[in-house]
């Protein structure tokens, strides 16, 4: 996977109210944004949403990363993995 035109990669953040895995979530990719141009929107999803049980839940350039408990340690390294050698410190 290569960064899209702009620079950045679209990071999209799958939340829901009152979730502090998702507020972990949020703060890991915000640590990984100073070292990669991640362009992080976040999206919240209500109870009606399928996904909703499922959140956070990370996509990267539309590819689902990590769902549940998310790893700063295992997004750096899947970025990483894919040729952002700015991922890991």
């Amino acid at each position: 996977m290569e960064a899209p035109a702009s620079g950045s990669l679209g990071t999209v953040l799958l939340t829901k109210e009152d979730c502090s895995l998702c507020d972990k979530a949020k703060a890991a990719l915000t640590r990984i944004a100073r070292d990669l141009p991640l362009d992080i929107r976040v999206v919240k999803v209500d109870g009606a949403d399928p996904r909703a049980t499922r959140v956070p839940i990370v996509e990267i350039e539309g590819v689902e990363v990590q769902a549940g408990k998310v790893s700063e340690f295992r997004l750096r390294n899947w970025l990483k993995e894919r040729g952002f050698h700015n991922a890991t410190r």
